[in-house]
């Protein structure tokens, strides 16, 4: 009976784990590289952590002043300080081990939906048109690569002609990460070493989808 009764915990804190996901909306987030403050002081991420799919659990709220005292943390200076150190003496490793990470981690992101809109000029107006190119090559790709509900995605990426380098990106939208995923990319980051030599490759995606 303890056996079963363990088993059966077992299996419902699996089923909360495959079935857990964050639901993270973003409002408002502005970056602008000519305004004295970067990052504008108006806005919000909402975080949701949900169970058994529709579930909320737990919500948070982050802010410009919220985020400003996490990051004067003496515990999170540490963290960067020490992650710092980590990349540069691994730099090699890591990279890779980045690649694999964000490649899980897109299997796990459903856009639910995105306003995007990117400003970029440099000193030469070719440079410009080729570096609008090939952003805009790059999120056709990533937006191919994860779930979106394609209706409420909208993106564009215009060039300024000023004779300035400068960046500004506009970014509101609302989208849903996987627990697991999240696991597996943390496991994929920390895992030691690559694959083993008769190791088995297969290019089926560990999870299927359910939003529903």
């Amino acid at each position: 009976m303890v056996f079963l009764f363990i088993l059966f915990i077992f299996l419902i804190l699996g089923y909360i784990i495959v079935t857990s996901k964050l639901d993270i909306k973003i409002i408002n987030f502005i970056i602008d590289s000519q305004c004295r403050k970067h990052i504008n002081d108006r806005y919000e991420i909402i975080i949701k952590l949900k169970i058994f799919r529709n579930i909320p659990i737990i919500k948070l709220t982050l802010n410009k002043d919220k985020l400003g005292k996490i990051q004067q943390s003496l515990k999170m200076q540490e963290k960067v300080k020490k992650l710092k150190k980590d990349i540069l003496q691994n730099q090699d490793k890591f990279d890779m081990q980045m690649i694999k990470g964000l490649r899980e981690f897109s299997k796990g992101i459903y856009m639910e939906k995105l306003d995007l809109v990117i400003k970029l000029g440099t000193e030469n107006a070719f440079l410009t048109s080729m570096l609008v190119t090939f952003f805009s090559s790059i999120l056709s790709i990533v937006f191919s690569k994860i779930y979106v509900r394609e209706e409420n995605i909208a993106y564009e990426i215009e060039p300024i002609y000023k004779n300035e380098n400068s960046i500004k990106i506009e970014i509101s939208g609302i989208f849903q990460i996987k627990v697991i995923h999240i696991i597996n990319t943390i496991y994929v980051l920390n895992k030691k070493g690559g694959r083993k030599k008769h190791e088995r490759t297969s290019n089926r995606r560990s999870y299927d989808y359910s939003y529903e």
